[in-house]
């Protein structure tokens, strides 16, 4: 009799529970999708989002991982998820901010997978990390188009952002400068510019970036102009690739990241890599390229960023080191700007890079890179690939983060962490002039291919303008 009594009660707790289930499933995901698709083959889909209880949105990892051909177990005794494919293996534990990739082994921090309306689901802020490891390809989670890119980046794709980015460009006020710069400095640059506007009176402009620069200080940084820079380049070539500003990380006073004997720094490895890369692209005819410092003296970041949009730069290259508490990290990072970084990692990377460089205008940012956002992945994956190619090393994907370099400049913009200072092997080859010189020629290789690439796909669009 008991049994009988109690039947009715679990009839309505069942039903109860498939009802919650099943609006959790609707709300979660009716009118709000994702586009996954490849760069280089015509299928696509589309898959429902999902949320949690306090908004967070989940991709359905069963059935993105059936679309790309992986293979997914999942065992809910140990919580354990195997994702196969190939020769690739990604071990995840159900709630656990950390994958494991078994080949080659070694844990990312990620923002975990759940289970979310009965789902198990990635957070879209996990897809890029996940399925990169997973299918050992660049993955890309574009969330103003809602879509899960997996490929490099397509020409179709560059040549959309040029023509759209075309339709913003305004022509500069004429300028007519007077250019006056000291004798290359050892410790503290001066700059002076005496500029001569068409519509404003005449200013002159002093910019010091000294060791105890204020705020003040700061905030009346100008780099001097390029001779020439009123001369703008005609409308059909506005996307061709003529200057480039390659940034050497640190200077002066700020040594950057100590290096693991702790007498080797940053700014040491910094300066000569960008030097070396300066040097091989002044070879080519028809480029200008120009350094944010030439000395180990210090800048600030204000500076660099201004430095490279008065010159009205087509590329903005941002060389670094990379450190960790872990002296065993090692590899190279490429970076390109997000207001939200790939993960945990990228975040505490843009961190130590920024310093006390702090902004909040994350929209402005974020609207500005969005014409910029395809170029720079592009150059981030040609540099990314011939670094692995010829140096060996261990190469993740591009990553995004909020680094101030790359929010303030108006080009598209890469930063690359060559190698983990803190790292005692690394650190050797840092010190080693020959591995920086093979560093400094695949960078300079990579910047000529992606310039190669841009230009054929303007010259090939037949667009007239």
């Amino acid at each position: 009799m008991k049994q009988n009594k109690s039947k009715p009660w679990i009839q309505w707790t069942a039903v109860l529970g498939f009802f919650i289930f099943f609006w959790g499933v609707i709300s979660s995901g009716a009118d709000n999708s994702v586009i996954l698709k490849y760069t280089y083959r015509p299928e696509q889909t589309s898959v429902s989002l999902l949320q949690d209880s306090k908004g967070k949105a989940y991709l359905p990892l069963m059935e993105t991982a059936k679309f790309y051909n992986i293979q997914l177990t999942f065992d809910p005794q140990t919580r354990k998820i195997l994702l196969k494919k190939g020769g690739q293996e990604v071990k995840i534990i159900l709630s656990q901010s950390f994958l494991l990739l078994t080949k080659p082994k070694e844990t990312v921090p990620i923002n975990p997978v759940e289970v979310v309306s009965g789902q198990l689901a990635m957070p879209v802020e996990s897809v890029e990390d996940i399925l990169s490891a997973a299918l050992n390809i660049n993955v890309r989670f574009l969330p103003d188009s809602q879509e899960v890119l997996v490929g490099g980046v397509s020409d179709s794709e560059i040549r959309q952002e040029i023509l759209e980015q075309a339709k913003l460009q305004t022509p500069l006020p004429t300028v007519t400068p007077v250019y006056s710069l000291e004798a290359e400095p050892t410790a503290t640059p001066r700059l002076v510019l005496e500029a001569v506007p068409t519509a404003t009176p005449e200013a002159v402009i002093e910019a010091l970036p000294t060791e105890t620069a204020t705020e003040e200080e700061d905030a009346d940084e100008t780099p001097a102009p390029i001779p020439g820079q009123d001369d703008q380049p005609p409308a059909q070539e506005v996307y061709q690739v003529r200057r480039i500003v390659i940034d050497a990380g640190h200077g002066g006073v700020d040594n950057g990241a100590r290096g693991y004997d702790k007498r080797y720094v940053e700014k040491q490895a910094t300066l000569d890599i960008a030097k070396r890369v300066v040097g091989i692209l002044s070879q080519e005819k028809d480029l200008e390229v120009f350094m944010t410092r030439k000395a180990d003296y210090y800048i600030t970041l204000k500076y660099r960023t201004t430095f490279a949009n008065s010159h009205n730069a087509d590329l903005f290259v941002s060389i670094h080191c990379n450190a960790n508490p872990n002296t065993s990290a090692y590899g190279t990072e490429t970076f390109v700007y997000s207001s939200k970084a790939s993960n945990d990692v990228a975040e505490v990377a843009a961190e130590r890079e920024n310093g006390k460089d702090d902004f909040v205008d994350f929209t402005l940012n974020d609207l500005l890179h969005h014409a910029f956002r395809d170029r720079s992945y592009a150059l981030a994956t040609y540099v990314d690939d011939l670094i692995r190619d010829r140096l060996g090393q261990k190469i993740r994907r591009p990553l995004q983060a909020p680094f101030y370099v790359l929010a303030r400049v108006n080009m598209p913009s890469i930063l690359i962490e060559t190698a983990f200072i803190t790292n005692p092997t690394e650190e050797e080859k840092l010190k080693d002039a020959d591995w920086r010189d093979k560093m400094a020629h695949a960078i300079a290789d990579a910047i000529l291919a992606y310039k190669q690439r841009v230009e054929g796909s303007v010259a090939s669009s037949n667009i007239e303008r």
